[in-house]
């Protein structure tokens, strides 16, 4: 489980998946990737592994994925409809800006133009 992110075992815990087999954790992290790329290709610009929002999204788009429950197409509106209102987030489209990183400092540069809120 070498290289495996904070943000693999969240969604490994989120799937309820207990394995930490290689096969396993390669496919999980597969998922977040495609996840990220979707998110970029809908002009979220600003990912941050951190983030409560960025996480759930990713959650929801891995449990539409991995068929979680039998609700894959309830989780996939989920998704869809939130990465719809990231999209139209300033805080989230970077408005021109590029970060797509796993920094730390992601999270606090956003938050402080926003008094607190989160």
């Amino acid at each position: 489980m070498a290289g495996a992110t904070t943000l693999t075992e969240k969604m490994r815990a989120a799937l309820r998946i207990s394995s930490t087999s290689g096969k396993i954790t390669e496919e999980i992290e597969d998922c977040i990737l495609a996840c990220k790329a979707d998110l970029v290709n809908d002009g979220i610009r600003v990912i941050d592994e951190e983030d409560g929002l960025i996480v759930r999204a990713v959650t929801l788009y891995c449990k539409s994925e991995f068929g979680y429950n039998d609700k894959a197409e309830a989780f996939r509106r989920s998704y869809d409809t939130l990465k719809m209102r990231l999209a139209m987030s300033k805080e989230y489209n970077g408005d021109g800006v590029l970060d797509v990183s796993d920094s730390d400092t992601g999270n606090a540069e956003r938050m402080e133009g926003h008094g607190g809120m989160g």
